[in-house]
């Protein structure tokens, strides 16, 4: 079992959550299919702070939580969700779900990347709850085809796909200004990742509604996704459906989140009661609060 020691806030996060309404009146969002286009990339032409994040050899770039908010606020589809970040709201059930902050176990889950997974070219990889989509990009970056789905579309708009672009060796169409370069350099972005937003629920009934394609996954990867007890169940339907016989999900999280009521453990117990998957803890931090990461695969048939 690893351990890493990251120089990273282990002081609980005590999640920002607005008052609940009562779950059955609650309505998650339904699932959307993004594209990249030129208006993302446009949009990178604009002044945004840049910042990196060595994980080995791989140098992953991604726009800070102060760029992506100001791309927002210029944008009348952000409304909804703009207020909750801009007065620290980290959570708010079925309306802001934190895809603009990266949380401390997404770093824990790119180190043992690193470590455990050698050979990432020609694998399809699903990165859920992927906000800044940063595990997904290290896939990508190590030849992998990538599928990033977060909740709120304005995170995969504003941040996720931009993101993407900026780990593209194709932004140098920026300077370039030709159309055409600049189209290609779209259509091949677009051909090694795929964008959903949405409810879990939703994204797994889409995938079984694709007859005849293949859309399983050689790795799922998810980080700081299971503070939320409601969810459980269509989180783990969701990954067992659509994971490969012989892939692997890796899941990274703390072990008990203070206020909210989820984490590894309530989520462990039913990935036991369930009995389709292996579990086993690859990862533990054990200063501060408790950070873990868990690996899940397939059962024999």
């Amino acid at each position: 079992m690893f351990e890493f020691n990251f120089n990273v806030d282990d002081k609980q996060e005590n999640l920002g959550l607005q008052n609940e309404t009562v779950k059955e009146d609650r309505k998650w969002l339904q699932t959307q299919s993004h594209t990249v286009t030129n208006r993302h990339l446009e949009a990178l032409s604009e002044e945004n702070t840049v910042e990196e994040v060595t994980i080995g050899q791989t140098v992953l770039k991604y726009l800070s939580m102060t760029s992506a908010l100001e791309r927002l606020k210029k944008m009348e589809a952000s409304a909804d969700i703009v207020p909750l970040v801009t007065d620290n709201t980290d959570l708010v059930p079925a309306v802001y779900e934190g895809g603009l902050k990266i949380w401390e176990c997404t770093w824990d889950l790119l180190n043992y990347m690193e470590l455990s997974c050698k050979d990432l070219k020609g694998c399809r990889v699903l990165d859920l709850g992927c906000g800044a989509g940063l595990p997904g990009i290290y896939a990508m970056l190590h030849g992998s085809h990538i599928t990033l789905q977060d909740y709120n579309e304005e995170v995969i708009n504003y941040i996720t796909m931009p993101n993407v672009l900026l780990n593209s060796t194709d932004i140098s169409v920026l300077v370039d200004g030709n159309p055409e370069t600049f189209n290609e350099s779209l259509n091949k972005v677009n051909s090694k990742s795929c964008y959903y937003s949405g409810d879990w629920g939703d994204l797994d009934k889409l995938f079984a509604s694709k007859t005849g394609i293949d859309l399983k996954f050689d790795f799922i990867l998810t980080s700081e996704t299971i503070y939320n007890p409601e969810c459980h169940e269509k989180l783990l339907a969701l990954m067992t459906n659509n994971l490969k016989q012989d892939g692997k999900i890796l899941l990274a999280a703390k072990t008990y989140y203070f206020g909210v009521g989820g984490g590894i453990l309530q989520f462990c117990d039913l990935v036991k009661k369930k009995g389709d998957l292996n579990i086993k803890t690859v990862f533990t931090h054990e200063e501060g609060v408790r950070r873990e990461i868990v690996e899940l695969t397939m059962k024999e048939k």
